[in-house]
């Protein structure tokens, strides 16, 4: 009996759930992404007529992705789950969706926060919060701002760490990022003194008789809302966009993760920069083409000094 398209999404969403891609877990919000783009694939081809998944040809494939108006980076990411989607239902690597050749998607720039404008984010003057637990706020924020930048966490990540995987004897956090995947990362000096301050006079008043107090270290956040609970994401981006409107600089968590990228391979005002591979090992991206998108930024540093220097230039 032939599958129908509906029977085909439930099976490609218990898939995803249970295997990831390729043996990798997926985060909930790709499987999400791929099960939407499916089923809007779905609904555009049966509506024109095709019988089931196993009767989609390329052509009508290639219809529906056009008909959808989406952006090349979404075409190519509803095609990979179109891959995925319609794999079982013929032979390996002959789907219609094998035989579309995925849209060339252009890195977008990587944005700038020169390192004068980090130290201006993180030495700056703010007014002070009214009350213990305004002072309690100012020490989190001042922590988390420094651990973003410090040691380039992603804010889910930041959301995510517990008080067991911070390590002050050897000045370092251990953190799971995306696909499940665990790092140490070094913490930088300004950051160890910001977390030792939360910790020890900031998070106990927030924390204090809340259910969050009785967690164990495996388990309790480091970082905490006003009323206790874990910090989610939208509050780190609120707690860092609003630092960065103060030095005149829209933007959030993901501002500061790039500068992390960009200023060690720099160095200390352009001087001994990291290693790719270590900025790779600190950034937890699985690919070195990743990491190689900041090596752009700091190639057009190296252009503007000697531009500037050179007798040539």
């Amino acid at each position: 009996m032939a599958t129908t398209f509906s029977a085909s999404l439930i099976d490609l969403a218990d898939r995803l759930e249970r295997g990831g891609v390729g043996g990798r877990p997926l985060a909930a919000s790709t499987r999400r992404a791929y099960l939407k783009d499916a089923r809007l694939l779905a609904d555009w081809l049966e509506d024109a007529g095709v019988g089931g998944p196993d009767q989609v040809s390329s052509a009508a494939l290639e219809a529906a992705l056009r008909e959808q108006g989406w952006s090349k980076a979404t075409r190519s990411r509803a095609l990979t789950a179109a891959r995925h989607w319609l794999a079982p239902h013929f032979p390996p690597n002959r789907s219609p969706a094998d035989l579309i050749d995925a849209p060339r998607v252009s890195a977008p720039p990587v944005p700038r926060l020169s390192q004068q404008d980090a130290g201006r984010l993180l030495d700056a003057p703010r007014a002070p919060r009214t009350g213990a637990a305004g002072a309690a706020l100012d020490l989190r924020d001042q922590a988390l701002i420094e651990v973003l930048y410090g040691s380039g966490l992603r804010r889910q990540e930041a959301c995510d760490l517990v008080l067991a995987g911070i390590d002050f004897d050897n000045e370092s956090i251990r953190i799971v990022g995306k696909g499940d995947r665990a790092r140490t990362v070094p913490l930088t000096e300004p950051a160890v003194a910001g977390l030792s301050a939360w910790l020890a006079e900031g998070r106990p008043v927030l924390v204090r008789d809340t259910p969050t107090a009785g967690l164990s270290a495996a388990e309790a956040p480091v970082f905490v809302s006003r009323s206790g609970r874990p910090l989610d994401g939208s509050s780190v981006y609120r707690v860092v966009a609003s630092a960065l409107a103060r030095i005149g600089r829209a933007g959030g968590p993901h501002l500061l993760r790039h500068a992390t990228g960009t200023h060690l391979l720099e160095g200390p005002d352009g001087e001994g920069g990291a290693h790719l591979r270590v900025v790779q090992e600190v950034l937890g991206h699985s690919s070195i083409d990743t990491t190689q998108r900041y090596t752009g930024v700091t190639t057009r540093r190296m252009q503007d000094a000697l531009r500037k220097g050179h007798p040539r230039g």
